[in-house]
């Protein structure tokens, strides 16, 4: 069915399945052709709609569709109801072969990422009264990544969040269900694994919500990743951009490129800083350039060949085919990201919701709150997209914890938001956030870029002193929390465990006590601009 078809498709290719003797792949949803000479494997969601399909295909004898064989895989755990019906079924009993629970619904996004792919709206999880049935399924979820990977994991949860709460008594209990039910199943930390060399300590699993960090999403990233994201138009993992024809190079036509797992270069670069990306593609180019190949194919075509001549010439050359393929398309791609980024203006901007997340301009000063505040009025103005202006926004309001009222009016003025993009602005108090500042500091004053920014930055560490680039001066919350979490010492208050953890994993700190940072004027020397 489809959400087993985005599982399947998010870890292997069609040729990988092909591999494994699997001649065709259908969608259960549509209509689908005989084959009575072979056996049939179904995957799919344990929900009504596909099991009744499912059924569908054995009501009427004379038009069953396959073979004396069939395979029943399911992504997580099938209801006893559901269970019921497939055994009121007396022709799909007599040739099934093997049901099963496989424990797989969530998709594979990256090496380490993965997402539960639910269309759930995120509004649901903070206007809900109560359990709600999408926090149910999302437990059930994560209990099937757990038993994918042989976790049984210590569940700490951000203790203020009311989601986060909720969330980890019931993943508790449906964890609990799943171990119960299935005694041969093992875990690591149990000491029962097959493979003893292969053995760690038991894990722990951190629930946090988006309170925890509204605004980094929000920055304008200059991470490879972040910028083909936020500025290039991406569909899943498709990228469609505008290159040059081979048979033609003063023409451009649209070429699709996947950028996954299987792009080694993207998987190696995508959580660079968009200037590097640039400068280590660029020399692997010209190494490839300055290569004995390229000189005998000077040799041969001329000693004038300008350097994109040359590099056409090398994807000629079998064995410099697909890495200069490759290495150009990622250079095409980095420098239509920048391109976009320069005539967008958001060179300026990115230092301005720098300045407002960090209290710190790229020199390591700390700026009067008038001089930014009158920075983001004019990179308001200036900016022609409302998405944009609703950004710039929501990131004064966030990292400030609330503007005054005057600030407030002034940038609002300024933006010329709709009335969408103001109620927007005005629901961030659902995720506890003040929009209203409750200092009477205002960019009139003639008082420092502080009031509750000061206590912010100093207790979450949001300014990167290692960061190598002033336009990345801004270090997420979430780093801070990962630090402490991984070093044992975030705050068992704070952040506790839904069962007792060993005394080597807790901390009786605060949250933000583990690293203190010096604020001195040290980014002066760091690299400016992108």
């Amino acid at each position: 069915d489809e959400p087993a078809m985005k599982v399947i498709s998010a870890a292997v290719g069609m040729y990988d399945i092909m591999e494994r003797q699997i001649s065709i792949v259908e969608s259960l949803e549509k209509k689908r052709a005989p084959f009575k000479d072979m056996a049939a494997i179904y995957i799919l969601a344990p929900t009504k709609e596909s099991i009744h399909k499912m059924l569908e295909d054995y009501s009427d004898k004379s038009k069953i569709l396959y073979g004396k064989a069939v395979f029943l895989y399911f992504l997580g755990p099938i209801p006893n109801q559901l269970i019921a019906e497939i055994k009121q079924s007396k022709h799909l009993l007599k040739r099934l072969k093997a049901l099963s629970e496989i424990n797989v619904d969530f998709l594979v996004r990256e090496q380490r990422a993965f997402t539960l792919d639910m269309s759930a709206p995120f509004g649901s999880f903070y206007l809900r009264s109560g359990m709600s049935p999408v926090e149910m399924k999302l437990a059930e979820k994560l209990v099937t990544l757990c038993a994918s990977l042989n976790e049984y994991p210590y569940i700490r949860y951000r203790q203020s969040s009311g989601i986060c709460s909720s969330l980890a008594s019931v993943f508790k209990l449906k964890m609990d269900e799943f171990v119960s039910s299935n005694p041969t199943w093992w875990y690591h930390g149990s000491g029962k694994s097959p493979n003893r060399n292969a053995e760690r300590e038991r894990s722990t699993f951190l629930l946090l919500d988006r309170s925890s960090d509204c605004l980094t999403p929000l920055m304008h990233d200059f991470t490879y990743q972040a910028m083909v994201h936020d500025l290039l138009s991406v569909d899943g993992d498709k990228l469609t951009y505008k290159a040059e024809k081979a048979d033609n190079p003063s023409e451009k036509e649209d070429k699709d490129v996947l950028l996954n797992e299987k792009d080694k270069l993207w998987v190696e670069m995508r959580g660079n800083h968009i200037a590097q990306v640039i400068e280590v593609v660029s020399a692997r180019i010209n190494e490839v350039v300055n290569s004995n190949t390229s000189s005998a194919v000077r040799k041969n075509s001329g000693s004038n060949m300008s350097l994109s001549q040359l590099a056409s010439a090398l994807k000629e050359l079998p064995e410099y085919r697909e890495v200069m393929s490759k290495l150009s398309q990622h250079l095409h791609i980095a420098h239509e990201c920048m391109d976009k980024f320069s005539r967008g203006g958001l060179l300026d901007l990115s230092d301005v919701e720098q300045t407002l997340a960090t209290g710190k301009d790229e020199d390591g000063r700390s700026p009067k709150l008038t001089e930014t505040i009158s920075r983001c009025e004019s990179a308001l103005i200036r900016l022609s997209d409302p998405k944009e202006r609703l950004r710039l926004i929501l990131i004064a309001t966030i990292s400030q914890n609330g503007l005054s009222s005057a600030d407030r009016d002034r940038l609002l003025r300024a933006a010329q938001l709709n009335r969408d993009d103001l109620l927007a602005l005005d629901s961030l108090s659902k995720l506890g956030i003040s929009t209203i500042s409750n200092t009477a500091v205002t960019a009139s004053s003639t008082a420092g870029f502080f009031g509750s920014l000061k206590n912010r930055v100093s207790s979450s560490g949001s300014f990167d002193d290692d960061s190598e680039y002033a336009s990345s001066r801004y270090s997420p919350p979430l780093k801070t929390i990962l630090t402490e979490l991984v070093s044992n010492q975030l705050s068992i208050q704070e952040y506790p465990s839904v069962i007792p953890m060993p005394m080597s994993a807790t901390s009786s700190t605060s949250a933000g006590s583990a690293r203190r940072r010096g604020k001195g004027a040290e980014g002066s020397a760091r690299k400016k601009g992108g």
